[in-house]
């Protein structure tokens, strides 16, 4: 008997045989490495899924973290026309004292004094007044001429010397508050000594009378 005998047949079934084998463990092969290729697949989109959704709950938190801080920094600057409770605050008044009253004429005693050395200026200075209702005295100067003419009040008196000078036309600018020595400035004073406005009609003409 030959080696052929024991171990093939003689018409060939062995090589079918392994022929059959190899082809069945090939596509066993490829069935393999596809069941893997595809588990390895799977297997990476799981882990990025999973990666994707454990980082959703962090990334949304640092959302809301920084809405709040937003939120808290945004926050609208304090209003200064409301109080903390928001009402609409009260305005503040400025206290300023209240103006000194204007008296009746009939109150007020004017001096009328003449500084120009023009007879009857005096007099004529007093009478106008004495219209609108004031108590007058007509006086001449100490010291003649008086270069700048003047309306001099003493204290209590500034809004009566300006309702004074109003109507004698003269400007604002000549009032000013009176010297204590404002007597010595007149001749024969002592008839006024208790006045309260002393208009001196001065050589500059300002108080057109």
């Amino acid at each position: 008997m030959t080696a052929q005998g024991q171990y093939a047949a003689g018409d060939g079934s062995f090589v079918r045989s392994a022929g059959g084998a190899a082809g069945r463990g090939l596509v066993l092969v490829i069935i393999a490495v596809a069941i893997g290729a595809f588990l390895l697949r799977a297997g990476f989109d799981g882990t990025e899924t999973r990666s994707a959704q454990s980082s959703t709950p962090s990334a949304t938190a640092d959302d809301e973290a920084s809405s709040d801080q937003e939120d808290e920094g945004d926050g609208a600057p304090a209003d200064p026309s409301s109080d903390e409770n928001g009402d609409p605050a009260e305005p503040t008044e400025t206290t300023l004292p209240p103006p000194l009253p204007t008296r009746e004429p009939s109150q007020v005693k004017v001096a009328a004094v003449n500084g120009t050395g023009t007879v009857g200026l005096a007099g004529r200075t007093a009478e106008l007044l004495g219209v609108h209702g004031y108590v007058t005295g007509a006086k001449n100067a100490a010291n003649v001429p008086v270069a700048v003419s003047v309306v001099y009040y003493r204290a209590g008196f500034s809004e009566d010397a300006k309702a004074v000078a109003t109507h004698l036309r003269a400007p604002a600018d000549i009032i000013a508050p009176a010297p204590e020595d404002v007597l010595a400035l007149i001749a024969n004073a002592d008839e006024v000594a208790d006045f309260n406005v002393f208009v001196i009609v001065g050589a500059d003409e300002v108080i057109p009378v």
